[in-house]
């Protein structure tokens, strides 16, 4: 690494990730299964039964996304923390260190 590359964190991207990915949780999470009132409207019993089927995947699957969805929140939650206390720690260090007289 040269003399002047740093790591530069986005915390407005990391925030507004981690809101974004709460909201996509809670959107799923609220999403509610209608394929008890519908049966009717597909007409083919064959239809119906197809229809049923990719109704219960798709709430299976689902479950599974918010599930990914929610542990990859707690990663960004983590992540955004873990460089903030690191800021603060350097932050602090380099005051303590500018007290001393860079001793």
């Amino acid at each position: 690494m040269g003399r002047h590359e740093r790591l530069v964190v986005d915390y407005t991207l990391l925030e507004s990730s981690k809101s974004n990915l709460r909201e996509i949780k809670k959107v799923m999470d609220d999403i509610d299964d209608h394929s008890e009132g519908i049966q009717d409207i597909w007409g083919h019993e064959s239809v119906a039964g197809k229809m049923d089927e990719f109704v219960t995947n798709w709430d299976n699957y689902r479950e599974k996304l918010v599930e990914s969805v929610q542990e990859l929140g707690e990663h960004v939650e983590g992540a955004l923390k873990n460089f903030k206390k690191q800021d603060l720690d350097l932050m602090n260090s380099s005051e303590k260190n500018g007290k001393n007289g860079g001793k």
